[in-house]
């Protein structure tokens, strides 16, 4: 399984808000000649819920044959049901995936006991490693402690990606030792190293991947550099996700702030919050 940094990676729109392929290579190849080794694509980042299945294909195929072998590709394939994870997993997997993120199913409100049906369904049908996805703040369920250990029992069940802010539930499950986990907010990141936490599912390495690789690679460095980079993580969820990451990109010029509806660009409130940090933060560009 890998560890340290992985990018939940922007998809990037072109001005009819079609998928910028030419500018998605592009954010791989930084990735890469930045230094991260492990590119998630089709998460919530990428605005996965509002991606076709043939362009989804297509950036799953751009995205493997740009990526070095020694770099690990993630697609997001959760769904809110079990079908339509199974068919998305297959596809990541036929078209190079190395393994899949799959976020527990939302809207339709089931038990625990559905949470691990689901991805027994998706581990019995899938030959692909999978990382389950908690993040109770989108899918309004948490995968409980006693359920992941649960969960931890299937054959091709890898890493746990950790979204909730609960520190007592944070903590439940690091204590039940059952799988890997990585962050998943990166303003939690410390706690998440405090505990034992294998990397993190990062955000913010999209605006400044060589900052986050230092802050896995050096203990001595981490706790001086999450701390620089507090408020720039806490505004990177000041609307959701991605709204205020694409905007620090455009702002940066690396790529438009275009989005697909319902999602809308930032409220200019928080527009100069995010300039200013870019400006403070420039020695990790």
């Amino acid at each position: 399984m890998v560890e340290g940094i992985i990018t939940a990676l922007v998809t990037p729109f072109d001005e009819n808000k079609n998928v910028d392929f030419d500018t998605f290579s592009m954010l791989i190849e930084r990735q890469i000649l930045l230094g991260v080794k492990n590119i998630l694509i089709l998460g919530s980042t990428g605005e996965c819920e509002s991606i076709s299945q043939n362009d989804r294909i297509k950036m799953i195929k751009l995205a493997k044959r740009q990526l070095p072998s020694f770099a690990k590709l993630i697609v997001g394939t959760g769904a809110p049901d079990t079908e339509t994870a199974v068919n998305q997993s297959m596809l990541a997997k036929k078209y190079g995936a190395d393994a899949c993120l799959v976020v527990s199913p939302y809207y339709s409100k089931c038990t625990q006991s559905g949470i691990i049906k689901h991805y027994e369904e998706i581990s019995n049908r899938v030959d692909i490693p999978i990382i389950v996805y908690n993040v109770p703040s989108r899918t309004n369920i948490n995968i409980c402690a006693d359920t992941i250990v649960e969960l931890a029992k299937l054959k091709n069940i890898v890493a746990l990606k950790e979204a909730s802010t609960d520190i007592t539930h944070i903590v439940d499950v690091f204590h039940k030792k059952a799988l890997p986990i990585f962050c998943g907010n990166d303003n939690l990141a410390e706690v998440f190293y405090a505990l034992g936490g294998k990397g993190i599912i990062s955000v913010t390495s999209n605006v400044f991947p060589g900052a986050m690789l230092e802050v896995h690679q050096n203990v001595k460095r981490r706790n001086e550099i999450l701390n620089k980079l507090y408020n720039f993580n806490n505004l990177m969820f000041c609307e959701p996700n991605p709204i205020p990451v694409k905007y620090a990109l455009s702002s940066l010029g690396i790529i438009q702030n275009i989005l697909r509806l319902p999602l809308t660009p930032l409220d200019e409130k928080h527009q100069g919050n995010i300039d200013k940090e870019l400006e403070r933060l420039k020695e990790f560009l």
